[in-house]
């Protein structure tokens, strides 16, 4: 790949904006928060979308930050740092116990 431009950052990049997620009603964590309804299918529905996602691209997260607009049920996932690539270990195998603790996670 292209050769990193953030010289102090191994391979990380990040971007901060504010406000992260504009609300007229709130944030939260927990899709039980979200206005019934559709909100709450938009916000499940973009939940299993990026789990599947970050399966397909082969990796997990333990530490799983969603913000969801409780009007609205839109989600953003903040804070990848502890993000890593299933076929880390040093065999090569995929971490079975990782993949199903970062369902476990998304699901929760």
């Amino acid at each position: 790949g292209p050769p990193n431009e953030y010289r102090y950052e191994d391979g990380r990049v990040m971007i901060a904006l504010t406000p992260v997620v504009e609300s007229p009603r709130g944030i939260t964590s927990s899709i039980q928060y979200v206005d019934s309804g559709n909100a709450q299918q938009i916000a499940a529905k973009c939940v299993v979308e990026t789990m599947v996602g970050m399966l397909r691209a082969n990796i997990i997260t333990l530490d799983v930050q969603p913000l969801i607009e409780m009007n609205s049920g839109q989600v953003l996932f903040i804070d990848f740092t502890e993000a890593r690539n299933i076929f880390e270990g040093s065999d090569g195998s995929a971490d079975a116990a990782g993949i199903v603790g970062f369902c476990s996670e998304m699901m929760a």
